[in-house]
């Protein structure tokens, strides 16, 4: 067997039997870099599309509209019913900011509670998210605004609420 030692100042090699061990630890650290790489990916998540719907018999225009998607909460004013759109989020059912959110507002510029019952009793807004066929948030109300979340399953109990079926 033949083994020798060079050393220079730039490399020190140690040889057995033709083969250089430095070269072997450069190959082992190759692939442990390697593997560590594909072992350390981040893991993807898709982005779901929800569709954002915000309907009325008796009433005309909101006074705003806030959505959540993939880049933040967005607030529209001075909205003209039926108002739909589809848009992505992160994760349609998270509780987190990532998660589908729908508030509409429909209540006038003069807001004492005694006003905004009188005013709005009867005037239902609906507002619906949903994710392909399936209906994450209902919520059927006359109180002047409505929210749902895609983290809070909610359906009306009362499907035949006046003037609101779709």
């Amino acid at each position: 067997m033949d083994i020798s030692i060079t050393t220079n100042f730039r490399r020190s090699s140690f040889t057995v039997g033709g083969s250089q061990v430095n070269r072997i630890r450069s190959a082992t650290v190759s692939v442990t870099v390697v593997l560590a790489g594909l072992l350390c990916q981040p893991v993807a998540h898709a982005e779901d599309t929800v569709t954002y719907d915000i309907f009325s018999d008796t009433v005309g225009e909101l006074a705003g509209v806030e959505y959540r998607d993939t880049s933040g909460k967005h607030l529209l004013e001075g909205v003209p019913l039926p108002w739909s759109l589809t848009v992505p989020v992160v994760d349609a059912t998270s509780p987190t900011a990532d998660g589908a959110e729908l508030r509409a507002d429909w209540r006038p510029n003069f807001r004492t509670a005694a006003t905004v019952a009188r005013v709005l009793q009867g005037h239902f807004v609906t507002v619906r998210i949903t994710k392909g066929n399936d209906v994450l948030c209902e919520s059927i109300l006359d109180l002047g605004n409505a929210t749902c979340y895609g983290s809070v399953p909610h359906t009306p109990e009362n499907e035949s609420s006046p003037g609101n079926l779709p």
